[in-house]
């Protein structure tokens, strides 16, 4: 018999794709049962409105590109270098289409999910990373609202073939070294760091990820030992 969790992904399964197919806005809670071959109501046992339904179907997506992060700057405490962090999370991001659009605010796509208030606690880690890069000498010290700067600079890459149609486009990888070039060179110092300092803030950042790991799948599952469903 099927477990709480396996059925959950499986309604996830057939929302996403209906999500990147038609847009929040036109998917239905019957249309995703349908799609997923099961009743209207066993959608309910998992979650209560269509608005958690694809909320955890967002945070199931994040959950993959977070988890991608932590086993990265476990393997090479170097990848938290804002640079590499950056460039990861790019690709990371291009290869979700939902990510993508989460992070463009595609209103289209996601509708009123561009604004959910469940993913405040992204925002709390990305201020810890912000502060722990800039406490252990991983950015220069004479930029001037150091965490908007870099928002603002590598936000272009996401978004510049939808507002310049006419810029000539580069694949994922080749803007992804573009990226990582421009952060290294507007936002690092020129010497290398201290490679136990690497460790320190990788490790610090990689149990964030995990912490919020957790947070997202009772979001989406249930508490474990306590699915929903």
């Amino acid at each position: 018999m099927p477990q709480p969790t396996e059925r959950a992904d499986r309604i996830l399964d057939a929302a996403g794709e209906l999500m990147i197919r038609l847009g929040y806005r036109k998917v239905t809670v019957e249309d995703v049962a349908r799609q997923a071959g099961i009743g209207k109501g066993t959608v309910y046992l998992h979650w209560r409105t269509k608005e958690q339904l694809f909320e955890s179907l967002i945070l199931r997506s994040a959950r993959e590109m977070i988890t991608e992060l932590a086993e990265k700057l476990r393997r090479d405490p170097a990848e938290i270098q804002p640079h590499r962090f950056l460039r990861s999370a790019f690709r990371a991001t291009q290869r979700n289409p939902l990510l993508r659009a989460l992070v463009t605010s595609d209103v289209e796509l996601l509708g009123s999910l561009t604004e959910s208030p469940v993913r405040a606690r992204e925002q709390d880690i990305a201020n810890r990373y912000y502060a722990l890069i800039t406490k252990h000498g991983l950015v220069r010290d004479d930029v001037p609202h150091l965490a908007y700067a870099i928002n603002a600079s590598t936000l272009g890459f996401y978004t510049m073939s939808s507002l310049k149609p006419g810029v000539p486009e580069l694949d994922d990888e080749s803007a992804a070294d573009v990226l990582a070039h421009t952060v290294r060179h507007a936002f690092e110092p020129d010497d290398d760091p201290d490679p136990t300092l690497l460790v320190s803030a990788a490790n610090e950042i990689a149990d964030l990820f995990d912490d919020l790991d957790t947070s997202y799948r009772e979001w989406i599952y249930g508490a474990p030992g306590n699915e929903r469903g």
